[in-house]
């Protein structure tokens, strides 16, 4: 399987995880084109601009600015989701990944 399917494969994971906690898949940002690779929206907590990466994914200073910039732009929550076995979320903040709070959709 090409990294790109593997990739593919995670959003998907995710994207139906938060659906079925009744999160509604906005957009998928395909080839990573974007700063986030998802947007989903939540009647309750609106939305959530999502980056999906493996579990030991983190966001490099400038890749962090400007998803926290898109995420500020739209009143979105800034989230990642780390997907192997398991899902696990963290809401992004400016400071390193040992900051970031977890979070469960």
């Amino acid at each position: 399987m090409s990294t790109a399917s593997q990739g593919r494969a995670r959003e998907y994971k995710v994207r139906d995880h938060m659906i079925a906690h009744n999160w509604v898949l906005i957009m998928r940002a395909a080839a990573s084109k974007g700063p986030a690779d998802l947007a989903m929206a939540h009647p309750e907590y609106g939305l959530a601009l999502v980056q999906v990466g493996t579990d030991n994914k983190t966001l490099g200073p400038a890749a962090r600015a400007r998803f926290l910039e898109a995420a500020v732009l739209c009143s979105a929550l800034p989230v990642i989701a780390q997907s192997m076995r398991g899902i696990k979320y963290s809401i992004v903040n400016a400071g390193p990944a040992s900051g970031w709070e977890a979070w469960k959709p």
